[in-house]
């Protein structure tokens, strides 16, 4: 099983909640740092000097490549806290997204900038699953899954409020590289009183060897699997009106590719002497289950974070158009809509936590997608006319089932694992979530704008569309967001009987 390091033998002085509280802080700030790009990458390409008619692609890479490196460093940076050590890893990925940071603040280069971002990513992406594994270490069983929930919903409410947070900086003091720099001073202060937190807790170290077969076909399977599915498109920026050309002639090849990859990874970890995922783990039903929750889970959270800002914008852009603050008030519009999804789901991640530790993963889980299935329906009718209120409450009730979730989606994994292997199956359970979220951009790409091209044709002949022409192409982005969301319905409802095999109630366990 492997064995304690020299020295740190004695019990934790520091209670495991303070330590919870503070490897969240990082992991906030690197998942902020995914999408915060959004409100900020014209400005970014102004400033270095990019073209916005010709260099798009380029610039992409921006969102692209964080999101990319961030994936893949979840994969494989678990497994090697099982290995190093939960402490040095954690407190060296730090360090790594810190120096990212200071080297995007200071990118005199769209190239200097994109590499710093992919530095940025493998720091930003390896404290996630190592911090849920160390979390396993230091909480008892039925704490555990409160303090899972937990940093899931602190990693993915990072994910969404990037865009406000990034919207309301440069709103005040118009420099995107102040986004950046503020990472220093945050990263430092969490780097020391993590040391400090983390000093006497004992670290244990796996016996074995590293899968680096394993690690570079399921790197490459993600990287084609990214690039087929378009992943790196900004999220929330879907132009539902811009001329844009179909999906590139090498997206079905990478899909496929990936496949091709993935299988591959699959049928090496059967074999290889030390693998990077142990597969026997994933043949009990519940933890087959918990996968599917996972990837659902983030298909369902994508649909969200791009539909929302689109609507709020589309109806801005349409309606306001004369108002020349109208690309600030939508921006701002959109990111405190979007709250009332993410910030319940942050909040319902705990009591979500509690109820999988009182009576068992399982009802809370189909509870909690139940729940948000019903707030994705209802949030599936927005029209034009649709107020602000209407669509806090709806997102409001899809982010409390969605938070139910979190705990005990990732708690059905992890429970199972033995300590040795607890960085690397933690590390699935993010994983999964972003493939989810991979997959939820793709549908909205390739369904979406296809479809209300159909509609605008089928619509030529409404006399809305001569009359009122704001309102008729308002009316084809509702049905068709509408629509996409219903995909999240559909995806929702499956997934709530998905989990009724997750296993059944734990009596007994006890924050």
């Amino acid at each position: 099983m492997g064995q304690s390091l020299p020295g740190t033998t004695r019990a934790p002085r520091v209670s495991p909640r303070l330590t919870l509280a503070l490897v969240s802080l990082a992991i906030f700030v690197g998942a902020v740092d995914l999408t915060v790009v959004s409100a900020v990458l014209p400005k970014i390409m102004l400033d270095l000097r990019v073209s916005l008619d010709t260099e798009l692609n380029r610039a992409s890479w921006v969102v692209s490549g964080y999101l990319l490196a961030y994936t893949i460093s979840i994969t494989f940076m678990g497994r090697l806290s099982d290995l190093l050590g939960r402490r040095r890893v954690y407190l060296a990925a730090l360090v790594v997204f810190l120096l990212g940071s200071a080297l995007v603040a200071a990118a005199p280069s769209l190239d200097v900038l994109v590499f710093g971002r992919v530095v940025q990513a493998c720091g930003a992406g390896a404290m996630v699953p190592v911090s849920m594994a160390l979390v396993s270490d230091i909480f008892p069983a039925g704490a555990r899954a409160a303090a899972l929930g937990f940093i899931g919903a602190v990693d993915t409410a990072g994910w969404m409020v990037g865009h406000l947070y990034g919207g309301v900086l440069m709103r005040a003091f118009d420099d995107w590289r102040l986004l950046f720099w503020l990472n220093l001073p945050i990263g430092l202060v969490a780097l020391v009183l993590t040391w400090w937190a983390l000093r006497d807790v004992p670290q244990r170290r796996a016996s074995g060897s590293f899968d680096w077969p394993g690690t570079l076909l399921i790197s490459a399977s993600l990287t084609a699997l990214n690039l087929g599915l378009a992943a790196g498109a900004e999220l929330g920026a879907t132009d539902f009106y811009g001329e844009r050309a179909g999906p590139p002639p090498s997206a079905l090849p990478l899909v496929l590719l990936a496949l091709v990859l993935a299988g591959a990874f699959l049928w090496w970890e059967r074999r290889a002497p030390d693998p990077l995922v142990d597969l026997a783990l994933f043949r009990e039903r519940g933890a087959a289950a918990a996968c599917a929750v996972n990837i659902i889970l983030g298909f369902a959270i994508a649909l969200a974070i791009t539909n929302v800002p689109l609507f709020v914008n589309t109806r801005l852009l349409l309606f306001d158009a004369s108002d020349p603050g109208v690309l600030r008030r939508a921006a701002w519009d959109a990111g405190w809509i979007l709250s009332a999804l993410t910030l319940t789901m942050a909040a319902a991640a705990f009591p979500g936590g509690f109820l999988a530790g009182r009576v068992g993963d399982r009802p809370v889980a189909a509870a909690g997608l139940t729940l948000a299935a019903l707030g994705y329906w209802l949030a599936s009718g927005w029209t034009a006319d649709t107020g602000y209120v209407a669509m806090v409450a709806q997102l409001m009730l899809a982010g409390a089932g969605l938070g139910l979730v979190l705990a005990p989606a990732a708690d059905a994994l992890i429970r199972g694992a033995p300590m040795d292997r607890r960085g690397a199956v933690a590390a699935i359970v993010i994983a999964l979530r972003l493939v989810g979220m991979t997959v939820g951009v793709a549908v909205l790409t390739l369904w979406g704008v296809q479809r209300q091209d159909a509609l605008r044709r089928a619509g030529a002949a409404d006399p809305l569309a001569a009359s009122d022409p704001a309102r008729f192409l308002m009316n084809v982005a509702a049905q068709v967001i509408g629509e996409t969301l219903l995909f999240g319905v559909a995806a929702l409802a499956l997934a709530a009987l998905i989990a009724l095999a997750l296993g059944p109630a734990r009596s007994g366990r006890r924050l």
